[in-house]
């Protein structure tokens, strides 16, 4: 083999070594790489902070939570890759199996295969309690859901302490809940429209659209509620009623004040139940960070949107986020097993020009 046809063999071989090496990191669907062997495990988290990462690489073949851990805790729940959820048992333990990391119960049988994390004091609340609320509240009087895509607690609490929710940082009642894991927006939507874990409603991550389950605008139709689903410029679940999509009309990058008319509108209208999701502090954070100064604006100004919507509404309200926001070299992000992502504000309260200040 003469030089040059060496040096060309030579270039061959690393573009293929290449394409394999790529191919071999890539998702099945082709959408995100795949983490290396070492970073597979699972995060181990409480409601305000990322507690410690467990690696298959770095534990024996079984263990136990209280083993692994220093921090003291009453109870701790388990989310496994498509949204299963269980509370860890007195004589259950993980077990590295196959490159996953599985829950285990005292007779050997897998009770969450891959888990993705474990929450210690876990908050009392869920967003799936919002279908609940919703439907309890439904049958006497008028509803209005509002949905603040990634608005995550830690979110919530800096934007309090730091004067830019104004509205919603007095509400007495607002709590912590916990999203489903995958922490996306079809996941923690479709948590809270039925009130089931993804495991069970069929959408646990960004790719699947149709429920398994009836949702809350099937139950509102059952009453002869009068309903408005209000969305941005997208349809995100297949549901029993068509959302009333809303698109950028002035051009400012975000359908919020759009999606705020729209709700206004419907207010006017008369309707029984209102389900509005505002998305505009999901796509700052992406574009800025989760605590970002440009983040922190846009949520006084969905914290004004939300005022003016609440003032003139004459029913229950209920707020709540599908899931949080966090930091990342870029800006923002989510759909981690981590706290920022995990963990985010519930809030129930009644309409009407009371709340005005």
């Amino acid at each position: 083999m003469n030089k040059r046809n060496f040096i060309l063999f030579f270039v061959l071989s690393v573009i293929i070594l290449s394409i394999t090496s790529c191919a071999k990191f890539m998702s099945k669907d082709n959408e995100l790489p795949l983490p290396d062997r070492k970073d597979i495990g699972m995060n181990i988290i409480d409601s305000e902070k990322n507690i410690k990462f467990i690696s298959i690489d770095n534990q024996d073949e079984v263990f136990k939570l209280e083993g692994i851990v220093e921090e003291k805790y009453e109870e701790a729940l388990i989310m496994g890759g498509l949204g299963e959820l269980e509370y860890i048992e007195e004589d259950g333990y993980f077990q590295v199996k196959d490159n996953y990391i599985n829950y285990v119960d005292e007779g050997g049988n897998t009770i969450i295969k891959d888990v993705k994390g474990v929450m210690i004091n876990p908050p009392k609340a869920s967003i799936k309690d919002a279908y609940y609320h919703m439907s309890h509240y439904l049958i006497e009087e008028d509803v209005l859901f509002i949905l603040l895509d990634g608005f995550g607690y830690h979110q919530y609490k800096y934007a309090v302490e730091n004067g830019y929710l104004p509205f919603l940082g007095m509400q007495p009642e607002t709590t912590k809940a916990l999203s489903v894991y995958k922490p996306v927006t079809n996941a923690g939507l479709a948590a809270i429209i039925t009130g089931k874990n993804p495991i069970e409603s069929g959408i646990y991550s960004r790719k699947q659209r149709e429920l398994k389950v009836d949702s809350i605008f099937k139950f509102a139709q059952d009453l002869e509620k009068k309903t408005m689903y209000i969305e941005g410029n997208i349809g995100i679940l297949q549901t029993e009623i068509e959302p009333v999509l809303n698109l950028d009309r002035n051009e400012d990058g975000f359908t919020d004040d759009e999606v705020f008319q729209s709700t206004m509108d419907a207010i006017e209208k008369d309707y029984n139940f209102i389900f509005t999701h505002f998305h505009g502090i999901d796509d700052c954070g992406h574009t800025y960070g989760d605590l970002s100064i440009e983040a922190m604006e846009f949520i006084k100004r969905v914290d004004a949107y939300v005022e003016d919507i609440v003032s003139n509404w004459k029913g229950k309200v209920i707020i709540t986020a599908d899931h949080g926001m966090h930091s990342t070299e870029n800006g923002g992000d989510h759909g981690e097993f981590r706290h920022e992502d995990m963990v985010v504000p519930y809030i129930i309260m009644d309409g009407g020009n009371q709340f005005e200040q």
